[in-house]
């Protein structure tokens, strides 16, 4: 009798009347060799500078267009995360997509909820997939960002306000 109680349900699991908001809203892509980051005693990305003449890229979200997904990724050293960040664009200004094809980034990650977050600064992601079907998935390439192969991986890092605020305002056209 004593070890039912053991596996009995604890207390109730209520929602109310709405679910938070899912998903990515927008990314935001900078070079790394473009911004200076520092990290405080808690564990938050500090933005200390961008370069002269260095923007942040904004990639915005439409009805998921962008994913983020990770997975343990376990050497000898550490156990960190092997990160990627997908995203669907149109292929009509060539130059941009070859900037990423051979760029490296910091991205932060912005999501419905409000939240934004950090990826790539251990070790800046990379194109590592380039898909486009011209006559499927509207004419869009998917291009994955990750970090490069044999790196150690990417802890998922959190940003103080300021910074999220420099990234946003340094946006470029």
């Amino acid at each position: 009798m004593a070890k039912n109680c053991l596996n009995k349900i604890s207390g109730s699991r209520t929602v109310g009347c709405t679910f938070a908001p899912v998903g990515v809203k927008n990314i935001f892509l900078m070079y790394a060799s473009d911004v200076t980051l520092t990290e405080d005693t808690f564990g938050s990305i500090s933005v200390g500078a961008f370069a002269s003449g260095a923007f942040s890229y904004l990639v915005e979200g439409y009805k998921q267009n962008i994913q983020m997904t990770t997975s343990v990724l376990s050497m000898d050293a550490s156990q960190k995360l092997a990160v990627s960040v997908s995203f669907k664009t149109t292929v009509t200004n060539l130059n941009w997509l070859r900037s990423i094809l051979i760029g490296s980034f910091y991205v932060m990650v912005e999501y419905q909820s409000g939240i934004s977050i950090m990826v790539g600064v251990q070790a800046p992601l990379e194109c590592s997939g380039f898909d486009y079907d011209s006559n499927g998935n509207a004419g869009l390439a998917t291009i994955t960002l990750s970090a490069p192969e044999g790196s150690a991986g990417n802890y998922i890092m959190s940003l103080t306000g300021a910074s999220v605020n420099t990234i946003k305002s340094k946006v470029g056209v």
